[in-house]
């Protein structure tokens, strides 16, 4: 299996943001009483987000050192 290319990784990582945040709206401020499930879940998700842009920034890092 070969590494996704960085776009493809980038919109996967907009992705979580977005939904992460969602989640965190919806469990603490849009419900009557706050959501434990739904802001754990969004915390998740904006962990993936931070751990797949991080490796979109070494992805990047790599590709320009290319002495092999």
């Amino acid at each position: 299996m070969t590494n996704p290319s960085t776009r493809r990784l980038g919109i996967i990582t907009v992705i979580f943001f977005i939904g992460g945040f969602w989640g965190i709206f919806m469990g603490l401020i849009a419900s009557t009483k706050p959501n434990f499930i739904l802001t754990a879940l969004g915390m998740v998700n904006i962990s993936l987000g931070i751990f797949l842009g991080f490796r979109i920034l070494r992805k990047n890092r790599k590709e320009m050192d290319k002495r092999r």
